[in-house]
């Protein structure tokens, strides 16, 4: 078996040698049978004559060899793609063309399928990913729920399926005056033009850096290993040890410039002194979805940030999320099963703790799971980019039905010299496929290229208390192989049915006469009209659905969200008393006299407070039930009850913001001051718990007694009885695009320290006062951090929003290139139409033909596919946009602007691109045109 491949690789690659050889065989044999008739006493001349003849001729037998090897296919191959790259090089315009309309299909296909390889795809750069789990706890309405440190001291010490459990126990912005942080003045620009307003960070002489918590044993489980000094060990990690932490390897290569005299500095994080240990490698995430600036243990928790000594011994404070390995021979049931049970013992041996959770293990081997919320995102952003590429295939594909009417004759000899349709079919195959892998190769880098530079701008653009984005974005071998593939699959699909309509070529035709029959054959291809009717489809689809998508993100910062957004601004304050280094008092002075500083401001009508922004300010769920019931007991069974968004507030809230009280009252301040047990209600939440009847005066069961806190810092609401008090209009809190299902309002007391949020009514636009605003902070206190922004501002957070105005954007840029490749298409057909046709077009002039005659016979054969190809699009457009409703913010998923408006450009610059090879028609010398036979 061996000896015969390796006769077959020989005959492969070293053919000459293998045909010299052969040559030098045959003449052997053939001298020999010609001496043994000369001994036998035949003249020399005759017995080389019956020698041949008993061989049946030499080429004959070089032939039955050469079938023998078991090549002849490959070299057939071989000589056709020699033979296509000849015939590609005669044609540089073509070539070219054919090739950067690919490309730019491809590449975007490729750019697509990168990203979503760093997200779903490629292994995470950690020791063993294959065996990587994360650990989640799940409860009601939520999937990837945190577990508390308590918790995960107890699993990782009882766990029999999982090793080197570690945790990541949350982030939080620290404030540091020791590091230096190049300002990022381009991120306003860049997010104002695509349509973003980000809040201003109003800041003093210290900076604000994003800081990660993990357990010292998290590092060792992802075989991190560090660019400077050490990463975290185990001792690290206890309580009363030194603080110490660990620097991003990006910050201290862009911002430090990779000073080693970093590792065993002191620096001051909220005003407590670390020590830098060590430094991770750049592009360093481990398990996390962006990159922080500052790693410290876990047990720093409560010296940093919102962080308390509750986080560490409150079984109620959710911390983190735990990792570790797959023990060998242990599955994810197997490990959740040993979960389950760990979770049941817990439940039995602190019995005061809310345990209506459960266990959830999955695979970490990836940058991250894509929700299944997300997959339609996924799947709308691969739909567009593959009506892009059909959009190029069947530019190209146009392009070669053009070409064939050329190679008319060269076909017709061939067949008439007995070439087989299948060797041609082959031939003109690959052809095409060489076309496309041209096109794949320049697709490919030029994919890897705009996405990197994405990624860095992007990341340059973000502010350094953000974090920072790290997705590897490198090609590598599943990268390579999706676009050979789809290079492949592009070169087939494209050339099939042009090189099957060219192998229909009638030999006698052919070799009569130079193509005239043809072109009036091709003039009237359904072929041809069907490509430019795929072309304008494909194209009205992607720019239908990205302009309603964006008129839908337009309509959304018009939407009303239940109040006077537009005159209202919102100071988030930093309540924090380790960043600020001030006392929990000294921080209710500060917030008070900015709050009298802002009220006596020119322009300012009112200042208010609450616990969370109107819009977009962080979503916050209750349980909520009616009758003075009691929630469940702690017996694992699930809460059953309806949840409620809600927001401590001030009695002069409704006023300020402008929400009309429909039934009863606001609190007053001292049922504030004391908590009284009272609640207000919107519209939808009286509907829900008592449709027709006056909620005045009902009682509602808010919260658990054993809840978990929402947040570090933060204390769920509990009432076993609240009154309702008022119901006010409904409002957009929650979600932007809808009306809040249930909403409540509590009242503020100042016993809740967390809270942060100044709202602020103005008598003119909120933001004509930023500066003012900026001003008063600094005379309150000049290192005070303060967010501001006016609170229509705040609309370009909404994810739902943000969804609509990024998928606009990036279908728009889509939808543009396939349009220039829709037209390019249109032009090239009408092109190569108008040339086939001179002759017929001399004909017709010459018995009389006016050129505007002849200008709208050659534009309807542009102008019935396009108008057909318009109707298809608009019916795919009405059929998918019906599924994009929910971030369309109310813009009606027919939207008549959007699809005639649309529809009208489309056609008006296909029509125009026919025109251009329509207008040369016209100029046609009828002498010239007949001499063409």
């Amino acid at each position: 078996m061996l000896r015969d491949l390796w006769f077959r690789v020989r005959a492969l690659f070293w053919r000459r040698s293998v045909e010299t050889e052969l040559d030098e065989e045959l003449r052997f044999h053939l001298e020999r049978q010609v001496e043994k008739y000369v001994q036998n006493g035949l003249s020399r001349e005759e017995s080389q004559q019956r020698a041949r003849v008993e061989f049946g001729g030499v080429e004959l037998a070089k032939e039955e060899c050469r079938d023998a090897r078991g090549v002849r296919y490959l070299e057939s191959l071989w000589q056709d793609l020699r033979f296509g790259l000849r015939m590609l090089r005669k044609s540089p315009g073509f070539t070219a063309t054919a090739v950067v309309a690919l490309a730019v299909g491809i590449g975007v296909n490729t750019t697509v399928f990168t990203a979503f390889d760093a997200i779903a795809l490629r292994p995470r750069q950690v020791k063993d990913p294959d065996h990587l789990v994360g650990v989640y706890r799940t409860a009601q309405g939520e999937s990837y729920g945190a577990f508390s440190y308590p918790d995960y001291i107890y699993y990782r010490d009882h766990t029999k399926t999982l090793s080197d459990l570690a945790m990541w126990s949350g982030e939080t912005n620290v404030t540091t005056p020791d590091l230096s942080v190049a300002s990022t003045e381009n991120l306003p620009r860049v997010a104002g033009a695509l349509g973003f307003h980000m809040p201003q960070l109003l800041k003093g002489g210290v900076q604000r850096l994003t800081c990660i918590f993990v357990s010292g044993n998290y590092f060792q489980l992802l075989g991190a290993q560090p660019a400077a000094g050490r990463l975290f060990l185990p001792e690290d990690d206890q309580l009363g040890a030194p603080p110490v932490a660990v620097l991003s390897g990006n910050f201290w290569q862009t911002q430090l410039h990779s000073n080693p005299d970093i590792v065993g500095a002191t620096i001051r994080l909220d005003h407590v002194a670390f020590t830098i240990v060590g430094v991770t490698p750049v592009d360093y995430l481990g398990t996390l979805s962006r990159m922080p600036v500052l790693w410290a243990p876990t047990a720093a928790r409560p010296l940093l940030g919102d962080g308390t000594r509750e986080t560490l011994t409150n079984r109620n404070v959710p911390s983190g999320i735990v990792y570790g390995h797959l023990k060998a021979g242990i599955s994810l049931p197997d490990a959740e099963a040993e979960w389950k049970v760990l979770a049941a013992q817990l439940r039995a041996g602190y019995p005061d703790v809310e345990r209506n959770t459960g266990v959830r293990i999955i695979s970490e081997r990836t940058f991250g799971e894509i929700d299944s919320e997300a997959w339609p995102i996924v799947a709308a952003t691969m739909g567009a980019v593959a009506l892009l590429l059909l959009i190029a295939c069947a530019n190209v594909a146009s392009l070669l039905l053009g070409r064939a009417a050329t190679r008319r004759r060269e076909i017709g000899v061939r067949l008439s010299l007995g070439a087989g349709r299948r060797r041609l079919l082959q031939q003109l195959l690959i052809e095409s496929t060489l076309i496309a892998l041209l096109a794949g190769a320049v697709g490919l880098p030029l994919a890897s290229w705009t996405l990197h530079l994405l990624v860095v701008k992007i990341t340059s653009a973000i502010p350094s208390y953000w974090g920072a984005i790290a997705l590897q974005v490198s090609p590598d071998i599943r990268i390579f192989g999706y676009t050979v593939l789809i290079s492949l699959l592009t070169g087939v699909a494209f050339g099939l049915t042009p090189a099957l309509q060219a192998l229909r070529t009638d030999v006698n035709s052919a070799l009569k006469d130079s193509g005239s029959m043809l072109g009036e054959r091709l003039s009237k291809s359904r072929l041809r009209d069907l490509l430019i009717v795929a072309q304008v489809a494909a194209c009205l689809v992607l720019l239908i659905n990205s302009t309603l998508l964006l008129r839908g993100s337009e309509r959304a910062l018009h939407v009303d969200p239940g109040f006077d957004s537009k005159h209202l601004a919102h100071l988030s304050l930093e309540m924090n008393g380790p960043q600020t280094g001030y006392s929990q008092e000294r921080l209710f002075q500060l917030k008070g006299q900015l709050m009298d500083e802002v009220g006596s401001l020119p322009g300012v009508i009112a200042v208010t407070q609450a616990s969370r922004a109107p819009i977009s300010g962080g979503n916050r769920f209750v349980p909520v039930g009616i009758d003075n019931a009691e929630p469940p007991s702690n017996n694992g069974s699930e809460d059953k009850r309806p949840t409620a968004g809600y927001s401590y507030v001030l009695p002069n809230y409704f006023k300020t913001l402008g929400i009309p009280i429909v039934e009863g009252r606001t609190f007053t301040k001292q049922e504030a001051d004391t908590e009284a047990p009272i609640v207000v209600i919107s519209e939808a939440t009286a509907r829900r718990f008592w449709r027709g009847q006056n909620p005045l005066g009902k009682r509602l069961v808010i919260g658990s007694v054993k809840g978990p806190a929402p947040y570090p810092g933060e204390t769920a609401p509990y009432s076993p009885g609240s009154e309702v008090i008022g119901v006010v209009r409904d409002a957009h809190s929650l979600f932007l695009g809808k009306v809040d299902e249930s909403y409540l309002y509590l009242p503020l007391s100042q016993t809740r320290h967390w809270t942060s949020m100044l709202l602020v009514r103005t008598e003119d636009a909120a933001s004509g006062l930023l500066p003012t605003f900026r001003s008063a902070v600094r005379r309150v206190d000049p290192n005070w951090f303060v967010v501001v922004a006016p609170l229509d501002w705040m609309v370009s957070l909404d994810p739902y929003f943000v969804i609509s105005r990024i998928g606009g954007i990036l279908s728009s840029i889509v939808g543009v290139l396939g349009l220039i490749l829709a037209c390019l298409g249109v032009y090239g057909v009408v092109g190569y139409s108008v040339v086939q046709r001179t002759h017929e077009i001399g004909i017709r002039m010459a018995l009389g033909a006016r050129p505007p005659q002849v200008l709208g016979l050659v534009l309807r054969e542009c102008t019935r596919p396009t108008l057909l190809g318009t109707a298809i699009g608009i019916a795919l457009s009405a059929a998918i946009s019906r599924l994009l409703s929910a971030l369309l913010f109310g813009l009606n998923p027919m939207d008549a602007i959007s699809f005639a408006g649309v529809s009208l450009l489309l056609a008006a610059v296909a029509l125009f691109a026919g025109w251009l090879p329509a207008r040369r028609a016209m100029r046609v010398d009828p002498l010239v045109a007949l001499r063409y036979e």
